[in-house]
């Protein structure tokens, strides 16, 4: 018998672990023991490059407990098949679908996931009804401990097949939303919702404008999130927010809040910031300053005007691309002499030479501050 063989149960498990499913079909061939400890095998990986391994693979006595299942499609032929087949392992608790070509029409008859807590999708359509349901909502139904949802990269999204969309997902905690916007939200429970991270569009151009409210309603989905602590916005879902301001909630939950913004976002920003009363946290993920016209005498109000900021209690301020031109460092100043809460600012910056840092860090820490306490923590990166 071979060395491997003799090895403890627990050992050969951990090793299984690592095998993708063509590897693991394999190595049951080695003998009966094998074929038997693999029904146990808690991590499943299937990387879509040769069909006929999966099968094999699938063909295996019904691995019952199997933990953590990895489906990646390359192939058209696998849609329908390897999806039912994938959605049969009831005891999974994480599965990651996607990746390329998956399409899921139906779910199998009678499935059931009750111990899945964490769902990946990449570029998994949906077409058709189940039962006369969406698809979507039946594989969130059949999974009533969800706590992680993970939806991004579809060219097309759920929106362009469905007219509206449920989250009726009590128990999640987390959920990573990008998609183009539904018609309308009719069910939406997120009680249990913690963080979210939101890319929403309204069409292809990616440009949320005032009649677009007129075609969609994603006042469900807005007020499902009105437990949320941590929020995380594109710009296209700032903007999305500014069109919805008057009927969206407070948001008094929320304690860090990441924004994206565009070349409109003077416009979005300030009455959402109103929406959150205890923010702690504010996180800019681009730049704070955009112009129309790319000419040096150009400099934007921007947020001069905006009294939002005397009111708002943000203690951290992170902004995630700071290049040190004029107009960015007018904006900090606005920023940096209104925020009285402030405590730490923490820029990461662009810079090229020793020089430039110098010049960076002696603008920062000479602008003027509403807070006593803040301090200026500055972290470089090159230019790409």
């Amino acid at each position: 018998m071979d060395r491997i063989s003799n090895l403890p149960d627990d050992i050969i498990h951990h090793i299984g672990s690592f095998l993708s499913a063509k590897e693991a079909s394999f190595a049951t061939l080695l003998s009966k023991r094998w074929r038997n400890l693999f029904t146990i095998i808690p991590k499943l990986r299937f990387n879509g490059r040769s069909l006929v391994g999966f099968k094999d693979f699938v063909d295996l006595p019904v691995s019952s407990r199997v933990r953590k299942f990895s489906l990646k499609c390359e192939h058209e032929a696998q849609y329908e098949d390897l999806s039912n087949r994938c959605l049969r392992h009831v005891t999974v608790s994480t599965m990651k679908l996607g990746s390329g070509l998956l399409l899921i029409e139906a779910l199998p008859a009678g499935v059931f996931l009750p111990a899945l807590k964490s769902l990946f999708l990449d570029s998994v359509r949906f077409f058709g009804v189940d039962d006369g349901r969406c698809t979507f909502k039946t594989l969130l139904s059949v999974s009533p401990v969800l706590q992680e949802l993970v939806m991004n990269d579809d060219p097309r999204g759920l929106a362009y097949e469905f007219d509206s969309i449920s989250f009726d997902t009590p128990a999640l905690t987390y959920l990573d939303y990008s998609d183009y916007v539904p018609k309308e939200y009719p069910t939406v429970n997120l009680d249990s919702l913690v963080e979210a991270n939101l890319n929403l569009c309204a069409d292809e151009e990616a440009v949320w404008q005032e009649e677009h409210a007129n075609t969609f309603n994603p006042i469900n989905l807005i007020i499902g999130f009105k437990n949320v602590e941590i929020l995380n916005l594109t710009f296209e879902a700032v903007e999305m927010f500014g069109v919805f301001n008057e009927t969206a909630p407070m948001f008094e939950k929320v304690s860090q809040l990441s924004l994206a913004l565009s070349n409109v976002w003077l416009y979005s920003v300030p009455n959402l910031m109103m929406k959150f009363p205890n923010l702690k946290t504010l996180i800019i993920e681009d730049s704070l300053h955009y112009e129309y016209f790319r000419t040096d005498e150009v400099v934007c109000e921007c947020v001069s005007r905006y009294s939002f900021l005397l009111s708002c209690p943000v203690e951290v301020l992170k902004i995630n691309c700071y290049d040190g031109s004029v107009n960015v460092l007018e904006q900090m100043e606005h920023f940096l002499g209104k925020l009285s809460c402030l405590e730490l600012v923490e820029v990461r910056a662009k810079a090229a030479s020793s020089d430039a840092k110098l010049k960076i860090m002696a603008d920062l820490l000479m602008i003027p501050r509403a807070s006593t306490k803040c301090k200026v923590k500055v972290n470089f990166f090159r230019k790409s």
